[in-house]
């Protein structure tokens, strides 16, 4: 058996096979769906995380993998959750973008693939960078509470068990 790749903090970046990631995929929204397996876009000023202040981790909607930090989250003006930098290098993977017609950087889950939103060099100290979410694309876990970092399917260490009553 070989070793699960983790990142530098310690959480699972092993890639999910297609079988687990279609059935993750199968509890999200249809705009969910849209924005994360198709690189759709919400509109501006509607995401749910917009304005949300709280302190705690975003995950990744998908895999539960943990993506930024409330501590790294900016009011960028532009209609979309911003933060300046990730939760972890590794869990967010850069991407060359170049589908309308201009050069720009997407982002993804470093673990399940799924589309996040793009990130731009005009974000706030100390990075410079701005982060730009879909809200649809993110779950939040309140601090103090233990995250979910484990999406149902993805610990291949763990089987699943299906039980039926009649």
């Amino acid at each position: 058996m070989t070793a699960t790749r983790r990142s530098k903090s310690g959480h699972s970046i092993e890639p999910i096979d297609g079988d687990r990631l279609r059935i993750l995929c199968e509890r999200l929204t249809p705009e969910q769906y849209h924005i994360t397996q198709k690189a759709g876009t919400e509109a501006p000023f509607c995401g749910g995380f917009l304005e949300s202040l709280g302190a705690g981790i975003y995950l990744c909607v998908i895999c539960h993998l943990p993506l930024f930090s409330s501590d790294a989250k900016f009011d960028s003006g532009t209609g979309w959750p911003s933060f300046f930098k990730g939760f972890d290098r590794e869990h967010v993977v850069e991407k060359q973008d170049t589908s309308h017609g201009v050069e720009r950087t997407e982002i993804c889950c470093g673990r399940c693939d799924a589309h996040l939103g793009h990130l731009f060099p005009d974000g706030p100290d100390p990075t410079g960078l701005r982060y730009c979410l879909n809200s649809v694309s993110l779950e939040f876990s309140p601090e103090g509470e233990e995250p979910a970092t484990e999406a149902p399917g993805t610990n291949p260490g763990h089987p699943r068990a299906f039980f039926a009553g009649g």
